[in-house]
């Protein structure tokens, strides 16, 4: 009876592992680009900015993964892109989205476009429409 308990102890172990393992996104940096246009620092641009991010990493698991956006609360007007890996749950998504926007605003702070892909998701600002 003994034995029994031991290999479910480590089936649970082994299951846990894994779980954690393969669930979490992998948010290996493949890239990060600046574009060489800078901005003033704290700009109604870098506003515009901000906002595109967030609205990125919230918005892109309930919009099918692949999700477009602008910015609409300043003159200054930015454009974005999100992408997620199917196999990602929502919220494993947001996690990834939330990750490569905090490395773009510190990898490329005040630049007007900037892109990162992740190994499970990507995301890209411009200050000009654009597809991918």
């Amino acid at each position: 009876m003994a034995v029994f308990w031991r290999i479910l102890a480590i089936e649970i172990w082994f299951f846990c592992i894994c779980a954690n393992v393969y669930c979490l996104p992998d948010t290996t940096v493949s890239y990060i680009i600046c574009n060489g246009i800078k901005i003033p620092h704290c700009s109604a641009y870098g506003l515009a900015v901000e906002g595109v991010i967030d609205d990125l990493a919230g918005q892109t698991a309930n919009n099918g993964y692949n999700y477009y956006t602008r910015s609409t609360n300043s003159a200054q007007v930015c454009y974005g892109h999100a992408a997620c890996a199917g196999h990602l749950s929502s919220f494993d998504c947001h996690r990834c989205l939330v990750n490569a926007g905090y490395d773009l605003a510190n990898g490329c702070p005040d630049n007007t476009g900037a892109q990162e892909q992740l190994k499970d998701c990507r995301m890209t600002y411009e200050n000009y429409e654009f597809k991918e």
